[in-house]
């Protein structure tokens, strides 16, 4: 249980902003250092219970754990997380109540700030089953490798919830655990999209039978609509329902910024993705994809501003790089180009969409025998893991190889990829769009004019 460390600071500087908090990670007083999971959990479950109030601003977890250690300034966390109260504490596990307790602490900082509507969330969360201990504990184990994003931490994550589940079989947020895995494998093609995306259905579905109040279920079967299902309408639906829900949930902002850049509806598209951001401001993923917005509006120079300082905060970061490549792509800046899409593969390693993209530079920019190369590689690799028809499809419109471009473009369309959501919008594939083929790609495809 919590210690006396425990507090609720406010921070006089930032009287100014509206009622916000941000909630830090415990510090960890158990002996197991394996037990950070658990305190990590149990941070986040408090920021779950406040982020479902309307009114009050939540720092994205993102953010608020980078501020994780002893020597924290105060101030300057909340200078940079735009929040105005912070919580931290210590945090030694003991007895089995844990889901309460989350839920009581939510309640007593409510109070505490004087939120007016805090009780409504009291009598919705009392109305909720409570999972029991081991079922919890697995949840948040799945939680964790969730959070990592690799294709072993998020099938370890599947497996996690899958046990929740199997302990207890109402437990929906377990199940929405199990969509945002599956969301995350289709979108990064580390597994084929029809062994991805409808599973994710399935759980989400399962998820909001079991609470109808849960905003990620939402938000993961906007990403299915949107990636898998091309249903435009359904999607923006999910996605405003997701944030309807929970207005702190920052990745229904993130994934409905990705909606509305494939619609090029790019003004919206930004401000959405900055209200992402505001809720999570350290996050290097959001503001990756406000450069991927830039790039896909054709404002390469934002893009790049927005891909270098993702790549400042963190420069392993294999997605930035793979936007910034693509970006310098464009401005004819092709061995810089190389460069970030090999930087890319050190991050991401065997990552057949940044296969797929160098291959395509050293095509487009006149290296026609290192792109053999790369579709060598890429072609033994498809006899081991998945590799996306639309890469295959981007390396010979590169090699100017149009007929065999098509070839992939239909496979890729049969394997419901994701990526051809963004056929009226990659520019990649200008040398395709003359033909009469691509216009009825397009259209199959139902993108709107």
């Amino acid at each position: 249980m919590p210690d006396k460390k425990d507090s609720t600071r406010k921070n006089n500087e930032y009287a100014n902003i509206d009622q916000s908090i941000a909630i830090l990670p415990f510090d960890n007083m158990n002996d197991e250092p394996d037990q950070e999971y658990f305190n990590d959990g149990l941070a986040e479950g408090i920021h779950n219970s406040l982020a479902q109030l309307k009114g009050l601003k939540v720092s994205a977890r993102t953010s608020s754990f980078k501020f994780r250690g002893n020597n924290i300034n105060i101030k300057e966390a909340g200078r940079r997380l735009g929040v105005r109260t912070i919580l931290e504490g210590r945090f030694q596990r003991r007895g089995d109540d844990i889901y309460a307790l989350q839920d009581k602490i939510a309640f007593a900082i409510a109070e505490k700030l004087k939120l007016s509507f805090w009780e409504d969330m009291k009598q919705l969360v009392d109305k909720k089953p409570k999972p029991g201990k081991e079922a919890y504990d697995l949840y948040l184990k799945g939680r964790s490798y969730w959070n990592l994003r690799t294709l072993p931490d998020l099938k370890k994550g599947i497996d996690f919830f899958q046990r929740a589940i199997k302990l207890d079989p109402s437990f929906a947020a377990a199940y929405s655990g199990i969509a945002d895995c599956y969301t995350a494998l289709g979108y990064l093609s580390l597994i084929a999209p029809k062994d991805a995306f409808p599973k994710a259905l399935e759980a989400a579905t399962k998820a909001l039978e079991l609470d109808s109040t849960l905003a990620e279920p939402h938000a993961s079967l906007g990403y299915y609509r949107f990636y898998y299902d091309w249903d435009w309408a359904a999607a923006e639906q999910e996605f405003r329902m997701a944030i309807a829900l929970n207005p702190n949930y920052e990745l229904a902002y993130d994934w409905y910024g990705y909606y509305l850049t494939a619609m090029k509806r790019y003004d919206e598209a930004i401000a959405i993705f900055k209200k992402a951001a505001e809720l999570d401001p350290l996050s290097v993923p959001i503001i990756t994809d406000i450069g991927f917005s830039f790039y896909y509006g054709g404002n390469y120079d934002e893009a790049i501003k927005k891909l270098k300082l993702s790549l400042e905060m963190n420069p392993g970061f294999g997605p930035a790089h793979l936007w910034l490549g693509r970006t310098f792509q464009q401005k004819q800046m092709f061995d810089s180009a190389i460069i970030e899409y090999k930087n890319t593969l050190k991050a991401i390693v065997d990552w057949p969409v940044a296969l797929a993209a160098i291959g395509n530079v050293y095509g487009v920019s006149g290296n026609k025998i290192e792109a053999q190369k790369i579709l060598g590689t890429l072609n033994a690799l498809s006899t081991k893991k998945f590799v996306t028809s639309y890469g295959m499809a981007l390396l010979y419109t590169g090699l100017d190889e149009k007929e065999k471009a098509f070839t992939w473009l239909n496979n890729a369309f049969e394997e419901r990829s994701n990526w051809l959501v963004w056929l009226k919008s990659d520019p990649r594939l200008a040398p395709l769009r003359s033909d009469k083929r691509y216009t009825e790609l397009v259209n199959k495809v139902g993108l709107p004019e």
